[in-house]
Order: C-alpha cells, then structure tokens, then sequence
C-alpha cells in the first residue's frame, strides 16, 4: 500500500475495484430485476394490477398488491449498489492524464472527456437519489407528494444524462463499449431517452411511464453488462498476474 495514500484515495480504489464491481453487478441484476418482475406478476395474480392501466409505482401501494415491499427494495438498493458503477465509468471514460506528455498529446480530448462525464455523473447522481427516494417515499408512504417528486427527479436525470454519455462513447475513443456497439449504444443514448420523456412529460399516463422505463434500461442495460465485462477482465489479468 502506498504511504502517501489517502483514506479518501483507499475507499475510491476500493469502491472502483473490480471485485466491488463484480459483486455490485450481480446483485443488481438479480435484486431489481428478480424483484420487480416478482412483484409485477404477484401484483397481476393477486390484485388489480396490469401495466397498461398502472403505475409502475403502484407496486409499492399495498391497496393493490400484498407485496409493496418488493418495489421498495428493488429500487432502494439498486440505488446503492449502483453507485461504484458510476464512479468505475467515470474512472474510464475521464481518465487522469499521468504524465504532462499525456496532456500535451490531447488536451482537448481530455477536457472534454471530463465535460460530459461530469455531466453524466452529475445527472446520474441525481438520477441514483430519485431512485432511492422513490423507494423510500413510496405510495404507502408518501408525504407532502414527494413521490412524485422523485420520480421526476429519477426519470428526468437519467434520461438527461444518457445524452453526455452518449456523445461521449459515440465520438471519442474509449475502452468500456466496444465498436461496433458503442456507436450504437451512444447514438440511442443522445436521441431516444430525452426524445421520449419529453412524450412522457406532455402525456403523463401509466402506459408512457413504462415506455419510458424499458427506453432508460435500453441504454442503462448494455452500458451496464459492458461495464460488468470490463471489470471481470480486469479482475482476470489482475489474478493472473
């Protein structure tokens, strides 16, 4: 361990490590998605639930399914677990230049590498807090609207987001999307999640909420096997070595 470490520096390279990512991905992967679908289909057995005429918060509303506590789970801690991914992405898509050669070779590249993933970041924050919030203020347990607040909040981030993460794996090189997949990826990430929260907002109904959920996961799934591949690599040449 390096002595001039910080302890600021050792909880970012221990969050950023491939192992935590590994371990972050599959849990992800099983809770949210394992979980909502339970949820959807007990919802649809038991209650008065079909995703044409509901909510995707009326999962979390114990006057229409007997397990509003899936929901709230999946989103909560999806939240969390998804907080290494973002710092990992970050970590590869603005690289610290190590040496000045390395900045004089591409300044430009590099400031605007930090740009738009710090703007990506940035929404994605937000859009992590809306998600957590809306588990946390679920329809059970809602006050003064907050719910709604943060789903806005939640849909709104990411689908903002995904333009600067798109326009960065689209137009400047980078080691996480491979080609020719990350022109696609990109691309559909700058037009399709604004273009169609945009449709959501000025036609508020549940099937448009689930349009828009299925819309962001097309950009946030791929990105997020890609980034779980990533890791997994370098966890195998980092064994190996």
């Amino acid at each position: 361990m390096n002595e001039k470490e910080s302890w600021i520096d050792r909880i970012y390279n221990k969050v950023t490590a491939p192992q935590t990512i590994r371990i972050c991905g599959y849990t992800v992967l099983i809770t949210f998605f394992g979980l909502i679908v339970l949820g959807v289909i007990i919802a649809s057995a038991v209650g008065p639930y079909n995703i044409v005429d509901n909510w995707i918060s009326d999962l979390g509303n114990h006057t229409i399914t007997p397990a509003p506590f899936l929901l709230d789970i999946a989103v909560i801690s999806s939240g969390f677990l998804l907080i290494p991914f973002y710092f990992y992405i970050e970590k590869y898509l603005a690289p610290i230049p190590r040496t000045p050669e390395e900045i004089q070779m591409s300044p430009g590249r590099y400031r605007m590498c930090y740009r738009l993933m710090g703007l990506n970041f940035f929404f994605n924050f937000f859009g992590t807090l809306g998600l957590i919030g809306v588990g946390v203020f679920s329809e059970d347990r809602d006050i003064v609207d907050l719910h709604f607040t943060f789903s806005v909040l939640l849909f709104g981030s990411f689908a903002i987001g995904s333009i600067f993460l798109g326009l960065r794996i689209s137009f400047i090189e980078q080691p996480l999307i491979p080609k020719p997949f990350n022109y696609l990826v990109g691309i559909y990430g700058i037009f399709v999640p604004f273009t169609v929260a945009g449709f959501a907002l000025f036609n508020l109904s549940p099937s448009w909420e689930w349009v828009l959920f299925f819309v962001i996961l097309g950009l946030i799934l791929p990105t997020f096997v890609f980034t779980l591949r990533h890791a997994e690599n370098n966890l195998k040449m980092k064994n190996k070595s």
